[in-house]
C-alpha cells in the first residue's frame, strides 16, 4: 500500500454539481430555500416573523458574521446575529435547531458518482479516512450530513475551518488532521480540487496530494496525481 492515510476536501471533490438528480432538488435551489426553512422554523419556535423580514436579514447576518469571525465563522453565528438582531434571547436550544434549518440538507445525489463505493474500497483497504474541510457548516452539522450521504462511518476524522478557527492552506490544518488520526510522520495523501488551497497546503506539510480536475481545464504541477474520476483512486493508492 502506498499510503496509510487519505484525506479528502467537501465541495468539488465529495459532492459535485448534482449530475443525476433525479426527484432531489439541486444545491443552488437548497441554498436558495433558506429564508422559507429559517422562518418556518422561528414560526415553529413561536417568534411569528415575516418571510421578507428573514429574506432581507439573513444575508446581512452572514456578511457580518464572516467579517466578525474570519475563518472561525460558522452559519450558528449567523443565527445568533439574526436573533441579536431581532433583539431575542440567544437559546442555544433554539439557535442549535434554526442552524439546522439554515444549513438544511444535502443528498447523495449531489455526489460524483463513484463517490461512496470508493471510500468505501478504500476503507476496506485498511487505509485510514479522514476529511478536512474549509465551510461554514458547523461540524456537528457536516458530521449529520455525512451520515446522510452514507459516509459518516468512513470518515474517522473530520476537521472543519469554522470550527477550528483554521482553513486550508494553512499547514496547521493538515497537521492538526495528522494528529488526531494518529498519523504524523506516515504516508498520507490529501485529496482536494483546488491547487491553491488543497494541493499547495498539503504539499507544504511533506503530504502526497492527489487533484480532483472538478474542472476540465483545471491543473496543477504540483499534484503528484491528477483524476476526473474517483474510482482512479483505488489503483493510485495500491
Amino acid at each position: 500500500m502506498r499510503f496509510d492515510a487519505v484525506f479528502f476536501d467537501s465541495g468539488g471533490t465529495l459532492f459535485g454539481p448534482g449530475s443525476s438528480l433525479g426527484s432531489d432538488p439541486s444545491p443552488e435551489e437548497v441554498d436558495a430555500r433558506r429564508p422559507e426553512r429559517v422562518a418556518a422554523m422561528l414560526n415553529g419556535l413561536g417568534k411569528e416573523v415575516d418571510l421578507e423580514e428573514i429574506r432581507a436579514r439573513l444575508p446581512e447576518c452572514e456578511r457580518l458574521s464572516s467579517e466578525q469571525y474570519g475563518v472561525a465563522h460558522t452559519y450558528m453565528r449567523t443565527v445568533e446575529l439574526l436573533y441579536r438582531s431581532f433583539g431575542w434571547e440567544e437559546k442555544l436550544e433554539e439557535i442549535l435547531c434554526v442552524t439546522e434549518a439554515y444549513v438544511g440538507p444535502r443528498y447523495r445525489s449531489w455526489l460524483f458518482p463513484g463517490t461512496v463505493q470508493t471510500i468505501r474500497e478504500l476503507h476496506e483497504m485498511g487505509l485510514i479516512l479522514g476529511v478536512i474541510a474549509n465551510t461554514a457548516v458547523p461540524g456537528w452539522i457536516f458530521d449529520r450530513i455525512w451520515k446522510g450521504v452514507g459516509l459518516l462511518d468512513f470518515f474517522s476524522v473530520r476537521v472543519y475551518s469554522g470550527d477550528e478557527g483554521i482553513a486550508k492552506p494553512d499547514p496547521r490544518i493538515f497537521r492538526l488532521a495528522a494528529a488526531r488520526a494518529g498519523v504524523m510522520g506516515k504516508r498520507i495523501l490529501y485529496v482536494g480540487d483546488v491547487p491553491e488551497v488543497d494541493i499547495r497546503g498539503a504539499k507544504s506539510v511533506g503530504w502526497s496530494a492527489a487533484l480532483r480536475r472538478s474542472r476540465r481545464d483545471r491543473s496543477c504541477e504540483l499534484a503528484d496525481f491528477e483524476f476526473d474520476d474517483i474510482r482512479e483512486l483505488l489503483d493510485y493508492v495500491m
